[in-house]
């Protein structure tokens, strides 16, 4: 499967090494990028200056780079914070980092960690079943999504709406489904999938996106995209297979090969799909036997959520241990298969709240000697 990794959008957390209040600095430079600044009228919500960044470009014009929020109103960030968010062309310019890099060094920010970013994936067609096909068999119950409930169909419709294969419009009334999403804006993480050639068909063209597909030889006129948006208490996560924290920073978004295995692993977590049937007892099982596949054996994290050990973890001890001697309670051969879902369940918990462990150690010490 053919498909382009990128940046659709950074957002990063500063810090301003200065003492006095932060300027822009517009001195002259003799050598590298020459950045300008503009300082707007008005500040944002949380902070009360507002600045945007240009670069000259080869047209002899000049294209929007950064946008710098300076200044915030709370006590509870320290006044030289900084916020910077780059603009939408920037994070396709081949020499992105360098001109990022630049643009802090100049004014003497440090990079303290990323607020927010959206890692997204372009491609014709997953590995296995086009993205069309999946939303509308997603929307016939044909295939059951693993894990968040929280989603949203995104469709036009009505004359014209439906497109032949060669893209033209059918006269006959019509659904055509563009996009399928899971999560909210409020979420830690989310993702969304729609169709992004007609996305800069109707919403206005965007050539250096274009243009990388092109260098990439995707067919430009049916492209979708993938997306993941991470925000800053997304950005820490725990590898269970390792037992390691995995920290997403500005070096791992700038190394592609760690970019593409924590983009994987979202898309793995919060975008996978089984085939729907009757009698589906444990979800994980069945997508480990006939999950649908969309990208060709990526590597990935397995994800899970960082826990501080509290007496929070008491009642989820008590569940997981009320499910396992549940099934060893009941037994017999009319709720033998009721019996083992209780175990998958105590098993799927456990994993998920960081007690796998746990568990293993003591499930042995609950199970209960069967009398002849």
């Amino acid at each position: 499967m053919k498909y382009v990794l990128g940046i659709d959008w950074l957002t990063i957390f500063c810090t301003y090494a200065g003492t006095d209040e932060w300027q822009p600095n517009e001195a002259p430079k003799i050598t590298g990028t020459t950045f300008t600044y503009k300082r707007e009228s008005f500040g944002t919500r949380c902070f009360a200056r507002f600045f945007r960044v240009r670069i000259a470009n080869d047209e002899g014009g000049f294209d929007e780079f950064a946008e710098i929020q300076a200044t915030p109103y709370s006590s509870i960030l320290p006044s030289y914070a900084i916020m910077v968010r780059f603009c939408n062309r920037t994070l396709y310019m081949p020499n992105f980092w360098e001109l990022a890099d630049e643009l802090l060094h100049d004014n003497n920010m440090y990079c303290n960690s990323i607020s927010r970013i959206d890692i997204c994936a372009d491609f014709n067609e997953f590995a296995s079943i086009s993205p069309r096909a999946l939303i509308e068999g997603f929307a016939a119950k044909k295939f059951r999504h693993i894990g968040r409930g929280v989603g949203a169909l995104y469709f036009n419709h009505g004359t014209g709406a439906e497109r032949d294969e060669q893209g033209h419009p059918v006269k006959d009334y019509g659904v055509r489904y563009t996009g399928l999403s899971f999560g909210t804006h409020a979420s830690d993480a989310h993702v969304y999938l729609y169709d992004k050639s007609e996305e800069l068909r109707t919403q206005g063209d965007k050539p250096w996106i274009r243009d990388t597909w092109t260098n990439a030889g995707l067919d430009v006129r049916n492209v979708w995209r993938l997306e993941v948006s991470i925000k800053a208490k997304g950005l820490s996560f725990k590898d269970k297979s390792s037992g390691k924290i995995v920290n997403i920073g500005v070096q791992q978004a700038y190394e592609g090969s760690e970019l593409d295995k924590i983009y994987h692993t979202f898309v793995r977590r919060l975008f996978s799909f089984v085939p729907n049937r009757k009698g589906i007892s444990n979800i994980t099982h069945e997508f480990a036997k006939n999950g649908l596949k969309l990208f060709d054996g990526r590597p990935t994290y397995d994800r899970g959520v960082i826990r501080n050990i509290s007496s929070g973890d008491r009642m989820e001890r008590i569940i997981i241990k009320t499910l396992h001697q549940l099934a060893d309670l009941y037994r017999g051969t009319e709720i033998a298969e009721a019996s083992d879902r209780a175990k998958w369940l105590a098993y799927d918990l456990a994993k998920s709240t960081d007690l796998l462990d746990w568990y293993k150690v003591n499930r042995d010490l609950w199970e209960k000697p069967i009398h002849k």
